[in-house]
């Protein structure tokens, strides 16, 4: 089976395909415009519709094959859907979806006829199938309208169409719209792994009810803040989602742990973080060692406990922690700044850390005059990123960007830190 499969796929590579392809569009699509890309792209995707739907009845006919004979041990795959997933180099979705669309196609002749010319696209073909499906399995055959689903789709896109059809479906069958949703609900997961340089790759699959939910919280995180914010929509997702774990922590809004509020703690060299040449680096729990820079950022608005260590590392004496900024100069600092210094930030207090222009360990004084509030994205630029905040003559606070060494020799694709 394998050999034959190869061999035809590699007859059809020799084929001029585009060529046949724009025959077969000028005698099936008259009325679309052809002298410009855009026409180009509506006949093409006019044929692939046309093909998917041939290509879903041919699936259909396969699963049927799979229910009544012994096509699994023939074909070596355990359902049509896994073989044509394998097979015809799809995701598992489009192979059953593909399915559906076929074993549903006699219960939609209008649908079928609406995608055959071109008055709605295989995917609204899709989103009626599995409306079709869903109520074929629990209401009576009367209860499906398929007239209105066809003349929706003709002037919505298919998400669009996908949320009328949760309502419809809701409202004829609400039993099985709830079974659904607690099958999506079982479905869960997130899982965390760690890379060798200690970055976190976060994989999983939320529940809509779930999914809304962090969408809300990460939402507004995810604007973009302050004057020059050029970060794409991922990067500036990625910071809201560490924001928003980062603003729980420094609230104390998550529940103690070993009787101590759950918190990030870092055991450093007072050489690590003077920044002293030749100083380890820091340790942090759930993370590789960690730098000075970084160490100085989590320091300034931080509670510090000295730790006295002994031969062997024994430890000898633990101080009591205190507060770099005490509270009652946090809240002169909340009540002066009200929110994120950078320019045009707008982060609220409660959203920010007390930055000291001049670090504490390089003797640079805990008070109003050298403390500024920074939300944690702009906190990080300054230390890690290598910003410099200055006073302006007027007392503006003013953001100084890195200075970079382009004649420095550096790979074609790497991009300078920031």
């Amino acid at each position: 089976m394998s050999a034959v499969a190869v061999s035809a796929r590699s007859g059809l590579a020799e084929l001029p395909v585009s060529h046949v392809m724009d025959q077969l569009l000028e005698r099936v699509v008259e009325d679309l415009p052809y002298d410009d890309v855009t026409g180009r792209l509506q006949r093409r995707h006019y044929i692939i519709d046309r093909l998917k739907l041939e290509f879903s009845k041919d699936a259909a006919r396969l699963a049927a094959e799979f229910a009544t004979d012994d096509a699994a041990e023939r074909l070596d795959s355990p359902t049509a859907g896994e073989w044509i997933r394998h097979n015809c180099k799809v995701s598992r979705s489009t192979a059953y979806d593909c399915i559906n669309v076929g074993e549903q196609l006699h219960r939609l002749p209008k649908s079928a006829d609406a995608v055959t010319t071109g008055a709605i696209g295989f995917a609204h073909l899709s989103v009626i199938a599995r409306t079709s499906s869903s109520l074929a399995e629990s209401t009576t055959e009367s209860a499906f309208v398929e007239d209105d689903l066809v003349e929706r789709a003709r002037v919505c896109s298919a998400g669009r169409l996908w949320h009328y059809c949760m309502r419809l479906r809701h409202a004829l069958d609400p039993e099985g719209v709830a079974s659904e949703q607690r099958i999506a609900v079982e479905e869960r997961r997130l899982q965390f792994t760690v890379w060798d340089d200690g970055s976190l790759l976060i994989s999983g699959q939320l529940d809509p009810i779930g999914g809304a939910a962090v969408r809300t919280a990460l939402e507004p995180l995810a604007q973009p803040m302050g004057q020059g914010d050029d970060r794409c929509l991922e990067h500036r997702q990625a910071d809201a989602f560490v924001e928003l774990a980062t603003h729980a922590l420094d609230a104390g809004l998550l529940p103690q742990h070993a009787s101590q509020r759950t918190h990030l703690q870092v055991t450093t060299s007072l050489e690590t973080l003077q920044g002293l040449p030749g100083s380890p680096a820091a340790d942090m729990e759930f993370s590789t060692p960690i730098s000075t820079v970084t160490v100085q950022r989590l320091a300034c608005d931080a509670s510090i406990a000295r730790v006295v260590f002994g031969p062997d590392s024994v430890v000898v004496d633990v101080g009591r922690a205190a507060r770099v900024v005490s509270g009652a100069t946090r809240r002169a600092l909340n009540a002066r700044d009200q929110h994120c210094q950078w320019p045009g930030c707008e982060r609220p207090a409660s959203w920010s850390a007390a930055h000291h222009l001049v670090h504490w360990v390089q003797g640079g004084a805990t008070d109003l005059s050298n403390l500024v509030l920074l939300c944690h994205r702009h906190h990080w630029m300054v230390h890690e990123g290598g910003w410099k905040l200055a006073r302006s003559n007027d007392g503006r606070l003013l953001a100084i960007p890195p200075v970079y060494d382009y004649y420095r020799v550096r790979a074609p694709d790497t991009i300078p830190a920031a």
